[in-house]
């Protein structure tokens, strides 16, 4: 293998498909970038395996062939080159010799027979969605993502596919996010798919530009081909909780209160509360109502009056600080409506007015509070 390209052509590709490759992996092979010469194009992969990314573009190729680079030396060395012309060639050992000016860098790469293949889709159903709402989408569902990797189901958003709806739904059983369009026509396919955050995170960046994400959704693989890149993700193979359950139909208490309003005074709060739990009170009264912690180990203690509209029973419910915040922040009103029932109960929580053609639904579960 042997060519010559632009310095910061070849650092952004590589910086895209880096984004894939492992931290830490038990295959040393995915701790590297596959650099494959062909005519005048260089393709670079990345793969963790669950996720493959490829990205084509031209350079000045003078002996096809492929090769595994490390990833972190690879990306370091050309970070810090000034020369804006890279020569790259690899002998028959597999030792890389790379020439930039009066620098002169040899780095021992990997045959590129043993970099894992690109995968292969059956099955596939073509599914055309606008970029603006795919991204918004997952925007609006990711934050209830699961980190926990025993519980696969819940690691990834679930998207339900119908002829004129599409829905995304996430959830790690504290709370729950769920958005339903219906400004979306598939062509006539239905179905679901749960797709894995790390994939998800890596598509928000192509999403921003006007026009429409074509996801290739196949048996046991999802592709999504964007301009000169590709990537790939195997499904999530899991049963996903039945959501519409949990969503409670009689939460008959309602609070009205400003979104920023809430958040501001959730911060001040939240100083005090405990730094594992995030623990704070709600103390909902018609005439004054009040948010407080008090932290048992430090012996901290916050509490301050919030104004807010609710006309029901007096009430004191617990919530996690940080995951109300961060739901909050999905918000995009003026004003949030709370519904309650109990304090043992889910909270639903909406947005004053839902966006048109849009419905979206967040659900917050209560924590039972330090006597």
């Amino acid at each position: 293998m042997h060519f010559s390209v632009n310095k910061n052509v070849l650092f952004s590709h590589m910086q895209k498909v880096s984004k894939v490759s492992p931290i830490r992996s038990t295959m040393p092979i995915l701790n590297s970038i596959l650099f494959e010469v062909k005519d005048n194009n260089l393709s670079l992969r990345s793969s963790d395996i669950e996720i493959t990314m490829s990205t084509t573009f031209e350079v000045n190729g003078i002996e096809d062939g492929s090769l595994a680079i490390p990833t972190r030396i690879i990306l370091d060395i050309i970070n810090e080159i000034e020369e804006e012309n890279i020569v790259i060639k690899v002998n028959e050992e597999g030792v890389i010799n790379l020439t930039a000016g009066k620098g002169f860098y040899e780095i021992i790469g990997r045959p590129g027979e043993e970099f894992p293949s690109i995968p292969v889709i059956t099955a596939v159903n073509n599914v055309e969605i606008d970029n603006k709402m795919l991204g918004r989408m997952i925007k609006k569902t990711i934050i209830a993502v699961s980190k926990d990797e025993l519980k696969p189901s819940l690691t990834g958003v679930l998207f339900k596919i119908k002829k004129d709806e599409i829905l995304s739904v996430a959830t790690d059983g504290h709370r729950l996010v769920r958005t339903i369009r219906k400004d979306f026509s598939s062509g006539g396919f239905e179905g679901e798919v749960i797709i894995p955050t790390k994939f998800l995170n890596l598509l928000i960046g192509y999403l921003d530009k006007d026009g429409v994400t074509s996801l290739a959704i196949g048996e046991n693989h999802v592709k999504v081909e964007l301009d000169s890149t590709v990537i790939y993700t195997r499904i999530i193979d899991e049963q996903f909780p039945d959501y519409d359950n949990v969503i409670p139909s009689n939460n008959e208490k309602i609070v009205v209160v400003n979104v920023n309003n809430l958040i501001s005074t959730l911060k001040r709060v939240s100083i005090f509360s405990n730094k594992t739990t995030h623990q704070i009170s709600f103390t909902l009264h018609r005439e004054v109502s009040r948010i407080s912690t008090l932290d048992q180990e430090t012996r901290s203690s916050a509490d301050e009056e919030i104004e807010l509209e609710y006309n029901d029973e007096e009430m004191m419910i617990g919530y996690n600080a940080e995951y109300l915040r961060e739901i909050l922040k999905n918000i995009e009103t003026e004003k949030v409506i709370m519904k309650l029932d109990s304090p043992i109960s889910a909270c639903i929580i909406l947005p004053k007015v839902q966006k048109e053609d849009e419905n979206l639904t967040m659900l917050l579960m209560p924590i039972r509070l330090n006597e």
